[in-house]
């Protein structure tokens, strides 16, 4: 069976998957995709995201960030809202300062867009190192932590202007010895410089109950409107044998792992449960062609009101929250989701709640 959707032409871009970090970086190929005002050692988009994060995080060249970042730039996390390439730097200075022989393992890239309007990127990675110093969740621990990390970039002119941020903090959480809990509380009372307004919209319109949608599903993001609306805001579990193959694994926020339909609609309905009444909106739907098929990154938001018993543990009920996520799924040559990274912040979510 074919892709469940209609892949647009477009140029080639590098290969992340299955590929050594030192050899990437030391590849020097000729331009490959129109690039206009970006610097010329870029020979695409994704080699761009690859090698900027590579300079700033391995090389240590954290003043590069005023060179690839705008001077205003945006940045959305599960905590709030930043506006300024400073605290990019602060915050990059600060967390290098923490585990200082961090490593970052590239897992994909996916993108859209063009020079002429602006790139759209969902760059999906890895990191390991060692916490030697204080962090916000508290003093150092010297041990290890091994978790993933998600951001999708708009970029133009070699610069990054708005940004989402994801950070599995609740597996990090775990692996350094802390209780979620009480970080999510020292969190919620240290200052913000603003807090993202949460106006979950009504279950139903009226009293009458939510519909398929009504959308081309022939296309990427039909595609994946459609995956992601009948999961979580129809419920329909059942569904799942339509889109995943039936030993497809699901690596989620906070180290969960599912593998079998029936194990991934487990895990979504414990998700859910935090977030009982929860709207889910995708944002943004982009792609990649990588070495071991195509994968669809999808960034997304689920809105709703607190209840304990879920994912997020014995929590105050009844508190507006915004669950922002980002999924790269990985589908096989007969069209089936064999394999799905699912990113969120549990521990930003629990902030949001403390704050309140």
């Amino acid at each position: 069976m074919p892709l469940p959707f209609t892949l647009p032409e477009r140029p080639a871009t590098i290969k992340v998957r299955r590929r050594d970090n030192a050899e990437m970086m030391q590849a020097k190929g000729e331009r490959t995709q129109p690039l206009s005002g970006f610097e010329d050692r870029f020979t695409d988009i994704v080699d761009y995201i690859v090698r900027i994060t590579d300079e700033i995080w391995m090389n240590r060249a954290v003043g590069s960030i005023y060179d690839t970042y705008d001077a205003s730039c945006t940045i959305y996390s599960s905590y709030g809202v930043t506006r300024s390439v400073e605290e990019v730097i602060a915050g990059t200075i600060t967390t290098l300062n923490a585990f200082p022989d961090g490593e970052i393992h590239h897992l994909n890239v996916a993108w859209s867009g063009n020079e002429k309007a602006e790139f759209y990127t969902s760059h999906l990675g890895h990191s390991q190192s060692t916490n030697v110093g204080r962090t916000a969740m508290g003093p150092a621990t010297n041990r290890r932590s091994s978790i993933r990390f998600a951001a999708d970039c708009i970029s133009k002119d070699n610069r990054i202007h708005t940004e989402w941020l994801v950070r599995d903090a609740g597996a990090q959480v775990r692996q350094l010895g802390f209780d979620r809990h009480e970080v999510a509380r020292k969190l919620a009372e240290s200052d913000q410089a603003e807090v993202q307004m949460v106006a979950p919209e009504t279950r139903l319109q009226g009293q009458a109950p939510r519909q398929k949608l009504e959308i081309e599903a022939g296309t990427i993001e039909g595609w994946a409107q459609h995956l992601f609306h009948d999961l979580w805001n129809l419920k329909r579990f059942d569904w799942l044998e339509r889109d995943y193959d039936p030993s497809a694994v699901v690596h989620a926020g906070g180290g969960r792992v599912a593998q079998g339909l029936r194990n991934i609609g487990s895990l979504l309905i414990h998700l859910q449960t935090a977030i009982p009444d929860g709207v889910l909106r995708v944002e943004n739907v982009c792609h990649s062609e990588e070495s071991d098929g195509v994968i669809v990154a999808v960034r997304w938001v689920y809105e709703g009101t607190s209840a304990p018993g879920g994912f997020l543990g014995e929590c105050p009920s009844g508190k507006p929250v915004f669950m922002l996520g980002i999924s790269h799924l990985r589908l096989s040559d007969d069209g089936k989701v064999v394999e799905e990274w699912m990113l969120f912040d549990e521990i930003g979510i629990l902030t949001q709640i403390y704050r309140q």
